[in-house]
């Protein structure tokens, strides 16, 4: 039982290491996943909600939810 939990973190810390030589050993950076920084999600139209209620709410006619 104590060979094959070696086995398997042996084999988990080598899909990590290739991993990170693929993200940054090739010039490639991590994906940004935070909706207001992602450049695909900019490109769709899709906000952040903080983002889409502080507008809505300093628009000049916006007269609340209720």
């Amino acid at each position: 039982m104590l060979k094959v939990i070696i086995l398997a973190a042996i084999v988990l810390a080598v899909a990590i290491l290739f991993m990170a030589v693929f993200l940054f050993v090739k010039g490639r950076e991590f994906p940004k996943t935070k909706i207001g920084h992602n450049k695909k999600m900019k490109e769709k139209g899709i906000e952040c909600a903080f983002s889409q209620d502080y507008r809505a709410y300093h628009q000049k006619n916006w007269k609340g939810p209720f």
